[in-house]
């Protein structure tokens, strides 16, 4: 008998693969959304704005009341599942299940956005200390949680005191249902950035990388995917947000680095597309990223804020087609074996597959330590 899960989300971009993957080795009941509804985002907009946008946004998702309501929203949704089910699995923080035992897929804790983003918690004193209250409840009524990337691990661990054995990593992935087709044009000499949080993820630095770049490199392009911004120099295009799945591929298919110099990045989904396009890519030393890109084998890390040392990396890539192809093809390599959603559930397996026993002869659902656990992922091209 397979394990039986619900699935419960506010609607994250990656849920649906992660579910799906789910779906192809366990029997999943139900698929909850505990999303705001419209009436309920009105107002909560409302009491949570902010004149700047970014913090504005950070207000109305950290937010005490948007966190009840989306409980009580899972609630209401998980009383209506009339099938027999072992376990929710929850993706992310920003809700508690309630009313039956529920696991949590982390990628980021709010402690790690106050120490490496501040930007992301626009909160006062009290509330913040509020919103800890929350998140420590949350997590410590979780038999169990999975996180993308060590620092969420080590963040559960040891500020919000959850014991070890309750912790697996099990990373994650790319947003396909098959993963695509790579290009065999010839690469140009094309920069690719695909980020809506133009500032965490670098973007003024590799703006200045970029002027370097250029003047080694008359002809490198660099293209801007993501929330506008005012840039006009030579070689730089602004194609804003685009939402076209199909447009995305051929700029991809047109570059020949992806570049995602972040100063704070949990664990970069972004990174596993591209190298799914079997592009090399240049990120930093921060986050979830040296465990998504391989320094020297998928790619290039730099030190944050070094706009001296992107260039160099990026010129190396631009300069060495066949080099760029190397780290290209082994990038493409490590999300086939294990860096996507089949994969990520497959680490969960430990925890979940014993769900499925008769509770007489169920033995405790424990993972390994998150050391252990992510030892095992990351040799993924070693």
């Amino acid at each position: 008998m397979k394990t039986r899960v619900v699935g419960a989300s506010r609607g994250d971009a990656l849920t649906r693969y992660l579910f799906d993957a789910l779906d192809r080795r366990y029997a999943m009941v139900a698929r909850i959304d505990a999303e705001l509804r419209p009436w309920q985002r009105y107002a909560i907009a409302l009491a949570s704005y902010h004149p700047s946008r970014p913090h504005w946004g950070e207000r109305f998702y950290k937010n005490l009341q948007a966190f009840k309501l989306r409980s009580s929203n899972g609630r209401h949704q998980l009383a209506r599942v009339r099938q027999p089910f072992d376990v929710v699995l929850q993706v992310h923080a920003l809700f508690r299940t309630q009313g039956a035992p529920y696991m949590i897929y982390v990628d980021n804790t709010h402690h790690q956005s106050v120490q490496g983003w501040p930007g992301w918690s626009p909160l006062s004193e009290r509330k913040l200390a509020q919103w800890y209250a929350l998140e420590r409840a949350t997590y410590d009524q979780a038999s169990h949680l999975f996180t993308m990337g060590a620092a969420a691990a080590r963040s559960l661990v040891t500020f919000y005191g959850i014991p070890e054995e309750r912790v697996s990593i099990v990373g994650g992935g790319a947003n396909f249902d098959i993963l695509p087709t790579l290009s065999t044009q010839p690469r140009k000499p094309v920069i690719l950035f695909v980020g809506n949080d133009y500032r965490r993820k670098g973007g003024d630095t590799l703006i200045a990388a970029f002027r370097r770049v250029r003047q080694q490199l008359p002809a490198a392009r660099l293209l801007l995917v993501g929330t506008p911004v005012a840039v006009d120099e030579p070689g730089i295009q602004v194609l804003g947000r685009i939402k076209d799945r199909q447009h995305i591929a051929q700029l991809y298919a047109q570059a020949s680095v992806f570049c995602l110099p972040s100063h704070f990045e949990p664990f970069s989904l972004a990174l596993i597309e591209a190298m799914a396009y079997g592009l090399p890519c240049v990120g930093t030393t921060v986050g979830g990223t040296p465990e998504v890109v391989v320094d020297g084998q998928t790619g290039l890390l730099v030190a944050p804020g070094d706009d001296t040392a992107l260039a160099a990396a990026l010129l190396r890539l631009l300069e060495n087609p066949g080099y760029a192809a190397q780290l290209g093809h082994a990038g493409r390599q490590r999300v086939e074996r294990h860096l996507n959603w089949d994969k990520v559930v497959d680490r969960m397996a430990i925890v979940l597959d014993p769900l499925s026993q008769p509770l007489a002869t169920r033995y405790e659902a424990r993972g390994e330590s998150f050391t252990q656990s992510w030892s095992k992922l990351d040799g993924a091209v070693k």
